[in-house]
């Protein structure tokens, strides 16, 4: 007579089998997916009627008792599952990031597309078009990254409102420097700093061009970042061209700001930001095989021509890793610059926690892993 067991674990079977049927009718059906739950489930159904039988089959594989077996098979087949659904999930996350960002492009492209046709660049700083995303910084802190922007004589900026709550101070800055080109792109929902810039990134590509820059600035809206260190990147960039004259090979794509270089400095670092900094310069030489002594430094100067090979698809902060690795897919030339980055009381009270760092690494492996 069978037991409960026997039955619940027969319907189990019958069910994965459903599931397969399901699969195959929605033409999703891989090879996996059949030796799954056609013809592991055919096997459960027969290792539930003659429990013997079962038990022989796991000395195959050094396991006492078939349940067991069964159990162990259980648990990898969890994994997969929830693998399976992950992936979904980040794919339908993808889906709605590339809605919002393709919106807020389309919307201030229809809008003032005039302003970009009646603009004319004045000397080479209108050459660099400065990204900075914003998500609910303080009005005062952003206003005044603005003003010493501008104040550096440099006249495009795109700004990514991220859902913030200081949309309208964004707006009443670009009305302030009407005569400027300051673009504010609106994210209906937040979506976090790799998507704000993945539109930054996109709008810029699709644009860049017509907006008749050369040279992308990625930048930070909190105040941590000094734009007089864009001298030392147009130093950088001078000599390099000059360079560029006899030897073409010797042109750089982008330069990335460092901290760690030689002439790199920084006020307040805490020491365990410091450590955890370490770290993820050691993970990318390891995993992505690029030797930036500053991973997530985001002071980056990129040529537009560079800039539209890049492809951005986390919406956290994983997005830096992204870069990282399309650099060596790409083999694009760099060189790293050295930057000032100031610590302050109001960035420090912002703090992302040091717990992020985990949750960082683990999407790294999972993206590098298990994502298709």
């Amino acid at each position: 007579m069978m037991s409960l067991l026997q039955f619940i674990i027969m319907i189990s079977a019958v069910v994965f089998i459903l599931f397969g049927l399901d699969l195959y009718k929605r033409k999703k059906m891989n090879v996996l997916h059949f030796l799954v739950f056609f013809i592991g489930g055919g096997m459960v159904i027969v290792f539930s009627l003659n429990q013997s039988l079962l038990d022989q089959f796991g000395t195959y594989f050094g396991v006492a008792r078939g349940a067991d077996l069964l159990v162990y098979v259980s648990l990898i087949l969890l994994f997969y599952f929830y693998i399976e659904v992950l992936n979904k999930h980040t794919k339908d996350k993808f889906q709605l990031t590339r809605l919002i960002s393709q919106t807020a492009i389309d919307q201030w492209y229809m809008e003032c597309k005039d302003q970009i046709a009646s603009r004319h660049n004045i000397d080479r700083k209108d050459d660099f078009v400065f990204n900075i995303r914003v998500y609910n910084e303080e009005s005062e802190v952003v206003s005044s990254v603005i003003d010493e922007i501008i104040d550096a004589w440099f006249r495009k900026i795109v700004l990514i409102s991220d859902g913030s709550s200081i949309l309208q101070t964004l707006i009443n800055k670009q009305k302030q420097y009407s005569d400027k080109m300051i673009v504010v792109l609106s994210h209906t929902i937040n979506r976090w700093g790799g998507a704000a810039n993945q539109t930054g990134y996109n709008f810029i590509k699709k644009y860049g061009d017509e907006l008749k820059i050369k040279w992308f600035v990625g930048f930070d809206s909190d105040g941590q970042m000094d734009v007089k260190d864009m001298d030392t990147f147009l130093k950088y960039i001078d000599a390099d061209q000059k360079l560029w004259l006899d030897l073409e090979n010797k042109k750089h794509d982008l330069y990335l700001g460092s901290r760690f270089v030689k002439g790199g400095t920084w006020e307040n670092m805490p020491a365990m930001r410091k450590i955890i900094l370490l770290i993820a310069t050691l993970v990318t030489r390891i995993f992505y095989g690029a030797k930036i002594t500053d991973p997530h430094g985001g002071y980056r100067v990129i040529s537009l021509s560079a800039l539209r090979k890049f492809v951005i698809t986390a919406d956290g902060m994983h997005y830096a890793n992204e870069l990282n690795e399309q650099i060596k897919k790409h083999h694009m030339k760099y060189e790293e610059v050295p930057v000032h980055i100031r610590y302050t009381e109001y960035s420090l009270t912002k703090w992302q926690k040091n717990s992020n760092s985990l949750k960082l690494a683990s999407e790294m492996i999972y993206k590098k892993i298990f994502f298709r």
